[in-house]
């Protein structure tokens, strides 16, 4: 009532306030609103050029990318890589130019920015910037690689972006995409409106240039380059830029293209942006009339504020309130199930000590000299007697309430832990040999039995294990087993078992059509070692004697004693299916045991030395006994003591004339390697065009009066450690060929191939070696071909990788030759880093008659092309043979229809005279 009356007395000022009032509010509200709209008006404005620039920013990023995947992409590096080993573009392996212009055609016509094409070329340049391939308009720059990826050129209208086309680390050309900056302008920007109060434009570089969405220079292009150093992305109000009578303020906002010199200008007029009364400066006079009135208000709406904010604080608390009340209640409730699960617990707990009592006075036996265990049906432990502790040092206390997998070892395998827990889960027993997991983390053997115990209702309650020590009765079968079948003074294999392996070495002899070899060894003038030393010393000398044996074979031979002095070892499997070859390989065996046995052996103090004799006897099958073998090996070894001792002898006496020839082969061999005589001839390879890429380098013996293959010279390098000092010289010598052909401008452009065998590969100093022959004679590198036949085992893969790789790292390639050979070619080309297949002359010789051979032949090259690797095929001598092998695809050939291998000389001859698919006359190719 008091309120009312005073509103009553002060009528006049109630009005005022309540008016006041009202003006303040629509006074404050026509300002927010002026703000909001400017503000709105504001983000629209930015937004709208940020997202235009942004589209045009994707999407020159995007043709950047597009460039540098067409720079990098297969077409033009295969164009670049057969360029670079001399193929003509029209014959290159899916590399000519017709594949890079269709890539080209199909790139124009897929580039699109809203729906529109934008791109005008394509140009492909090489190194010179000689076009190479060139798609509708060329680019507008000038000549030479830009340093910038992404130019402009305003006068044509274009935006250049140009790759680097990198070949082998270095930059082989470029690639040069032209968009059309008309197109793009008309796609990005806006249309004017009609009074002329909003227009865009593109600003080009520093404002020299300005593209509005028709593509006509703009009134306002006087002043671009004022209007391109505005800040970036930020509303600005300038005058009018024409200068015209009755000028307006005008909004500008430029927004940058990050990805080019590019700028996209908005410009408004404040009237047209915000409207003729959005000035906020009408709002604020409006309001300073009724201010005085206002601030008299300001202080009763703060206290009316406070009071509701009150309020607020009261409701938020009483909620409060209720909400702990409610936790109260769960807490109180989660109490009383916990206690009941407590409750639960003790039950069980009590139940189980029960149960662990009667258990305790049911097992009498329990502690006995065995060791043993009690667990539950889950494999839980509940006790162990003292016995089990002292064989796994594990306390009670350690693997009560565990489980049993604790004792598992990993020397049982998974199959018998398998076996184990179904046999105790469906007959309630098990017995086995198991291994014992201990304290310390050993293992120990032990015999394990398991016995099931049910209760009342026929369950399982608990099992019961006894681990039983059978130690001592396992070394008595074993002694008797040593006593048995090996010899006592030396440990060797006795005859038993040396019959059994034999047995075993004839059958898989048999199956894999290879050779085994019977040796027998005896010692010369051992029964005066017994006499003057004594047979203390003489069976000290067959201890040592047995370890050099063994030392001298592999793994998968057997070295056994018969008595005596006489020894006689079984070598499984020469890996050799001809005759020839396993008896070369036995001859190297043997005499590397000879020499090892000739070594003086110091008998505690007292030295010693004497020689050897050896027999040896080959085998391939079981179609003779193993006593006539024993007996041929032993006549032989008769003939070697017959001969002078210290020597090796075969039963077939063809046999023995072969390793005597190849005794003086090694001779000569190792005097013509020591003195530097290697003969080299060089067969040409060319290409489908008929030019000639190369040659190999093969070995000739250069000793007229001898009538020997190279396949034999090879052959005996191998098997008497020849291999890697001809080798090394081959290459040197080939190098040095190389190294002169590049002197001669119409020979620098070809390589080379050497072969080099497993032997140089498995070699410590392989890269050593072939980087000194290079270095030596100065040949290139990049022209150096090593073909690694396929035919060989390499044992250690990863080593032979890490040599090849760091090989071509020097620019040295790899072939794989004689490819379809061997047994192991998909796994040689998924490791082995190569370069090239070879097709074996084999698979070439009836390529024309053998449905088999053909197919061969169109599968390596179907797997080169798909693999990316260049395939050759050797042993062309007929123009049918090559036409077939062209037509599927092949581009490399080498055979008696282009040239015979021929001295260095005439090849040089040879390859001066040689153009085209025509053979040079008789005299060159003779």
């Amino acid at each position: 009532m008091r309120g009312l009356q005073r509103i009553h007395i002060h009528w006049p000022l109630a009005i005022a306030g309540v008016f006041t009032l009202f003006v303040l509010v629509s006074t404050w509200s026509l300002y927010s609103t002026q703000m909001q709209l400017r503000a709105a008006t504001n983000a629209r404005l930015q937004a709208d050029s940020i997202r235009r620039a942004a589209v045009l920013d994707d999407f020159l990023s995007g043709q950047t990318k597009l460039a540098a995947e067409l720079a990098d992409s297969r077409e033009v590096q295969d164009y670049l890589q057969n360029r670079a080993l001399g193929m003509s573009p029209r014959y290159g392996l899916n590399a000519n130019l017709e594949y890079i212009q269709r890539l080209f055609e199909r790139t124009i016509a897929l580039t699109v920015l809203h729906n529109r094409p934008v791109v005008r070329g394509l140009a492909f340049r090489d190194g010179n910037d000689n076009d190479i391939v060139a798609f509708g308009a060329p680019p507008s720059r000038a000549r030479g690689v830009s340093p910038r990826p992404l130019t402009i050129d305003t006068g044509s209208g274009s935006i250049d972006i140009a790759a680097p086309v990198n070949f082998k680390t270095a930059v082989a050309g470029s690639l040069t995409l032209t968009l059309d900056l008309r197109a793009l302008s008309r796609q990005l920007i806006g249309e004017d409106d009609a009074d002329g109060g909003y227009h865009e434009f593109l600003l080009v570089g520093d404002g020299e240039s300005a593209l509005t969405p028709d593509n006509a220079f703009s009134r306002l292009d006087t002043t671009a380059r004022s209007l391109s150093g505005l800040p970036p992305d930020v509303l600005t109000t300038i005058s009018d830029a024409s200068g015209a009578a009755g000028s307006r303020s005008f909004v500008a906002l430029r927004t940058p293209i990050k990805g080019a010199p590019l700028s996209l200008l908005t410009l408004t007029s404040e009237t047209t942006a915000y409207g003729r009364f959005s000035s906020p400066i009408y709002s604020l006079l409006l309001a300073a009339l009724p201010v005085a009135l206002f601030l008299l208000l300001l202080a009763f709406e703060r206290q009316r504020r406070r009071a509701a904010r009150l309020e607020t604080d009261i409701a938020d608390a009483a909620e409060r309130r209720a909400e702990l009340a409610r936790h109260n209640t769960e807490l109180s409730e989660e109490i009383v199930w916990r206690e009941q699960l407590e409750e639960d617990l003790r039950a069980k707990t009590a139940a189980l000590n029960e149960m662990n009592a009667d258990l305790r006075i049911a097992a009498t036996a329990f502690e006995a000299q065995e060791g043993m265990l009690v667990t539950d049906a889950a494999r839980r432990i509940l006790r162990i007697n003292s016995a089990f502790s002292e064989i796994s040092g594990f306390a009670p206390a350690d693997l009560v309430g565990r489980s049993i997998s604790i004792l598992r070892a990993t020397e049982t395998p998974l199959a018998v832990y398998s076996d184990l827990l179904q046999e105790t889960a469906s007959r309630g027993r098990w017995q086995g040999d198991i291994w014992l997991k201990t304290k310390s983390g050993a293992a120990i053997e032990r015999w394990l039995t398991i016995s099931a115990v049910r209760d009342d209702r026929g369950s399982i309650s608990h099992y019961i294990g006894t681990y039983y020590d059978l130690s001592e009765r396992r070394r008595a079968e074993e002694k008797i087993r040593e006593l048995a079948f090996y010899d006592q003074l030396t440990g060797l294999p006795n005859r038993a078992i040396l019959i059994e392996r034999v047995r075993h070495a004839m059958t898989a002899c048999r199956e894999a059509h290879t050779h085994a070899a019977m040796l027998f060894i005896d010692f010369d003038n051992f029964k005066r070692l017994n006499d003057t030393l004594g047979h203390h010393k003489g069976d000290l000398f067959l201890r040592r004697s047995a370890e050099r044996l063994k030392q001298c074979l592999r793994e998968t031979d057997t070295v056994s004693r018969f008595g005596g002095d006489e020894f006689v070892i079984l070598l499984a499997d020469l890996g050799a299916p001809d005759l020839a070859a396993a008896a070369l390989r036995a001859e190297g065996i043997a005499q590397s045991i000879i020499e090892a046995m000739s070594e003086p052996h110091d008998l505690e103090g007292s030295p010693y030395r004497t020689t050897a004799s050896a027999g040896v006897a080959l085998f391939h099958d079981d179609n003779q006994s193993i006593d006539d073998l024993l007996k041929r090996a032993d006549m032989a070894m008769y003939e070697a003591k017959t001969a002078g001792r210290n020597a090796v002898r075969f039963f077939d006496p063809a046999m023995q004339t072969l390793i005597e020839s190849r005794a003086g082969i090694e001779a000569e061999l190792r005097e013509d390697i020591a003195a530097g005589r290697f003969l080299l001839h060089y067969q040409p390879q060319v290409d489908q065009d008929g030019r000639i890429t190369g040659a190999e380098a093969l070995l000739r013996w250069p000793r007229s009066d001898r009538h020997v293959s190279p396949a034999d010279v090879i052959a005996v390098a191998e098997s008497s450690a020849l291999m890697i000092s001809l080798g090394n010289g081959v290459l040197g010598a080939a190098c040095a060929q190389l190294a002169d052909w590049a002197n001669d401008p119409r020979l620098a452009e070809l390589s080379l191939a050497v072969n080099v065998s497993g032997v140089q590969l498995h070699d410590p100093g392989f890269v050593d070696h072939v980087l000194a022959a290079v270095d030596r004679t100065g040949a290139d590198p990049r022209r150096l071909k090593l073909e690694v036949t396929e035919s060989f085992e390499i044992q250690k893969i990863g080593d032979v990788i890490e040599k090849m790789a760091r090989l071509r790292d020097f620019g040295i390639t790899f072939s794989l030759d004689d490819f379809g050979t061997g047994y192991s070619s998909l796994s040689y080309l998924k490791r082995l880093p190569i370069d090239q297949l070879k097709i074996d002359q084999s698979f070439v010789r009836d390529i024309l008659v053998d449905p088999n051979d053909a197919a061969i032949a169109e599968t390596i090259i179907a797997l080169g092309a798909t693999l990316r690797l260049s395939v050759i095929a050797e042993g062309v001598e007929t123009e049918e043979q090559r036409a077939f092998l062209e037509k599927r695809g092949c581009r490399g050939f080498q055979g008696y229809l282009f040239a015979r291998p021929m001295p260095a000389p005439q090849f040089v001859e040879f390859a001066k005279a040689f153009s085209g698919r025509n053979r040079p006359p008789l005299a060159l190719s003779a």
